[in-house]
């Protein structure tokens, strides 16, 4: 676990690089990713066809919280957590889930796995912010499950 002065750091390390509004651009492998969750082939169509339209990531930090809301054409969901302690959280359909997110090399990092039974995946999901091809930040989220990788592309 890491100290208090290192997630102090860690915090003003993602309030720096992270806290924003993130529009999505791109994903790459959502069908097999959705289709690994159980969803069934009507809805990965209609996820597929809203594609990008008016799905974001707000993230921000409130002294030693995280909070992120990823807002959807469907749905939204609001997560809100501390790094580096375990909590009990949900997958994208709704399984139960242990997660614990942890700031490593600039990346914000989500392990979860299944709780009480739940057909939830053990997933890993990392944010990193880089600079894209057009010059502009870009936030990369890659989802890993099983052999199964989504990767999602945002800009501020």
């Amino acid at each position: 676990m890491a100290s208090l002065s290192d997630t102090s750091a860690d915090l003003e390390a993602i309030k720096r690089t992270f806290v924003g509004k993130w529009k999505l651009t791109k994903t790459e492998g959502q069908d097999e990713y959705l289709k690994l969750l159980g969803v069934n082939f009507m809805l990965r169509k209609v996820a597929a066809a809203a594609g990008s339209s008016g799905t974001t990531i707000d993230i921000s930090v409130d002294g030693e919280q995280i909070r992120i809301v990823n807002t959807g054409p469907k749905k939204t969901t609001n997560k809100l957590f501390k790094l580096n302690i375990e909590s009990e959280d949900t997958d994208p359909v709704d399984n139960a889930v242990t997660a614990i997110t942890t700031f490593e090399c600039g990346r914000l990092v989500t392990n979860s796995k299944p709780r009480d039974k739940s057909k939830a995946k053990e997933t890993k999901v990392s944010r990193e912010v880089t600079i894209g091809a057009n010059g502009k930040e870009e936030m990369i989220m890659t989802v890993n499950a099983e052999s199964v990788v989504m990767k999602r592309y945002f800009v501020r």
